[in-house]
């Protein structure tokens, strides 16, 4: 035996513990009688909001010149990669954002990069998540390096001031080779 459910009545509650099944008791009872019953208050033009901040924004969030992507993987280099951006960021070159912030489309990350004059895509191994993540979000302008590209390997690169070094300065030395090029 097929049941109809009231497409009104589904609808009224739908925005309530009803539908989610809070209780089957509540469910049952308010489903029995013929009103409707009250409804979780979902914010509307009534709704009053939140005092407005004069907080700044996280400074991974706000506008810069130079944008750093490192991906910070799980593996010795993707530590490296990640130590190198910061060694650039600390040495004014620019500064750094949240690649999973551009991976999962987050509309002020992506307002970020897409205001950047320049990015920088730093990645530890030939998988190249920090470049195929740019890409696949539509960014097409940017540097990258890659540490195997530097010699280093996967699995056996000692994270060193040295090797943080070397990662940072081909970093700047991508940047400014586009900075040659306009």
């Amino acid at each position: 035996m097929t049941s109809k459910v009231n497409r009104r009545r589904f609808l009224t509650t739908a925005g309530t513990g009803i539908a989610a099944g809070v209780t089957a008791s509540a469910a049952v009872s308010a489903l029995a009688d013929d009103d409707p019953p009250a409804a979780i208050p979902l914010p509307d033009s009534s709704t009053e909001q939140p005092a407005a901040t004069t907080e700044p924004q996280p400074v991974c969030c706000t506008p810069a010149a130079t944008i750093i992507f490192p991906c910070s993987g799980s593996a010795d280099v993707g530590e490296v990669a990640d130590h190198a951006a910061r060694k650039l960021r600390d040495d004014g070159v620019g500064k750094m954002s949240c690649l999973a912030g551009i991976g999962g489309r987050v509309s002020n990350l992506m307002d970020v990069a897409k205001a950047a004059q320049a990015i920088l895509a730093i990645d530890g191994c030939p998988l190249h998540c920090a470049r195929n993540t740019l890409k696949t979000a539509g960014f097409t302008k940017f540097e990258h390096v890659c540490l195997s590209d530097l010699g280093l390997e996967k699995g056996k690169t000692p994270v060193t001031e040295d090797v943080v070094a070397k990662v940072a300065l081909a970093g700047k030395n991508k940047l400014g080779a586009q900075d040659q090029q306009k």
